[in-house]
Parts: C-alpha cells; sequence; structure tokens
C-alpha cells in the first residue's frame, strides 16, 4: 500500500489532490493510506515520530507557519527519502526544488490540468524503484530485498551483512561479487569491508562517510577520490 501526504494551508487544494489521488488509485487498482496536514511542522512531526517519510509528498511551498522549501530541507536531512512534489503559486520558487530533490512541481493555477500527468510519473518512479532488488540465496529459501532499503553491504570473513532500514540479513558470498553484480546501480566501495548505496550517503569527508540513517563508515584513503565521485553523481 502506498503512503501519500498532502501538506498545504488550503482546504480547498487539499481536498481537490485527495479527491484526484483516490480518484485515480481506483482506475489503476492501488490503494493507498493519504494524509492531510495544513502545515509544514505537523508533517515534520509525522515523519520524525514514523521514523520514515511517505512514498510521495504533495508539499505547498508558501504556508504561514513553516513554508514548503524549509520543511523539504529538515525532511531529507533526517533521512526522508519521499518523492516530494512542490505545490506552488509562483514559478519563482520552481529552483528551489533543486536543493532538495523535488521530484516535480505544480503550479496552483494548472492544477487541474496538471495533477494526472505529474501523479502518474510519480507512481512510474516508484514503480522503477521498487523493482529493483538484490536476491539473497540462503539454503531452500530466496529473499528479494529492494535497493532502496538497503544502506550498506559489510563483510565479516566469509559472511556478508546486508543493513536495511528494516533488518540486517546474513549470507555467505564474497563482497567482491556483490560488488560487480551492483556496479550500475549506485552502490560503491568505500572500504575493503563496506559496500554503500550511494543514494544514501549524507555527507563525506576524507575518511569516511556518514548515511542518512546516522551511521559513520570508514573510507580507504586509495577510494576517497571515487567516493566522493559518486556521492555527487548521485544528487545530480
Amino acid at each position: 500500500m502506498l503512503t501519500i501526504a498532502i501538506c498545504d494551508d488550503e482546504k480547498n487544494i487539499c481536498d481537490y489532490i485527495e479527491n484526484r489521488t483516490t480518484e485515480i488509485l481506483a482506475k489503476n487498482d492501488l490503494e493507498a493510506e493519504i494524509s492531510v496536514f495544513k502545515d509544514g511542522s505537523e508533517l515534520l512531526e509525522k515523519c520524525k515520530n514514523a521514523g520514515q517519510g511517505f512514498d510521495i509528498i504533495f508539499l505547498d511551498i508558501k504556508m504561514k507557519t513553516l513554508n514548503g522549501v524549509e520543511c523539504a530541507k529538515i525532511l531529507r536531512e533526517i533521512g526522508v527519502e519521499s518523492l516530494i512534489v512542490f505545490i506552488t503559486s509562483s514559478a519563482e520558487y520552481v529552483f528551489s526544488g533543486y536543493e532538495v530533490k523535488a521530484f516535480r512541481y505544480i503550479l496552483k493555477t494548472d492544477l487541474v490540468n496538471a495533477f494526472s500527468r505529474v501523479f502518474g510519473e510519480c507512481l512510474l518512479e516508484l514503480k522503477k524503484v521498487n523493482t529493483s532488488f538484490f536476491t539473497v540465496k540462503a539454503s531452500s529459501s530466496v529473499k528479494n530485498i529492494p535497493l532502496s532499503d538497503i544502506f550498506y553491504f559489510e563483510s565479516d570473513k566469509r559472511v556478508l551483512n546486508i543493513y536495511t532500514k528494516n533488518e540486517v540479513v546474513s549470507f555467505y558470498e564474497k563482497l567482491d561479487n556483490v560488488e560487480n553484480e551492483l556496479k550500475e546501480k549506485d552502490f560503491i566501495r568505500t572500504h575493503q569491508s563496506y559496500l554503500v548505496n550511494a543514494l544514501k550517503i549524507k555527507s563525506v569527508s576524507k575518511d569516511s562517510v556518514l548515511l542518512t540513517n546516522g551511521e559513520s563508515l570508514p573510507v580507504s584513503k586509495s577510494k576517497a577520490s571515487k567516493v566522493k565521485e559518486a556521492y555527487l553523481w548521485s544528487k545530480r
């Protein structure tokens, strides 16, 4: 089930987005839990308490208590990776979206015409992300782990540990083999013992990376330049 947040201090805008979202989901035989917030502070509180964000956030830019851009910055800082669609009354704020990796924006004057297209693009993006998996084979069972859930792989002698947002999965494999398998999937070797999802890196220093979940992992001197390059490329 999808989770969708609508955050706008204009009730008529919230009502329109919620109604159109429900209609489109029904036509596509999809279900979603939709939450409506009247300001950014309420949305932030929900995300902090839940420990994660929503799949999609429709976020008004101009709000009285906390504007959408500042709200989005805080969401990214605490590790929320939701698709953010800015709803704005003026195109002058559009470029602010690049700072927080906004997925799309919709002008309120064009909401009726643009919403279905943008929401459809959100659904396609989520489908693309969610169909990328890493398959773990252990004895007689097979486990498919979404790449978007993986923070990093850790090599511990003959065992590899996969650290995800929900669990740690252990299996027997060489980290070199996993690195080769995921070389086109934004995973970067930071150290002999670590293979990291570059999309989960919050910041890079000369000898470590800080992940969006708050963990810090070592960076080998020989790998520092490639790690920094992978991090910068993943943020484009």
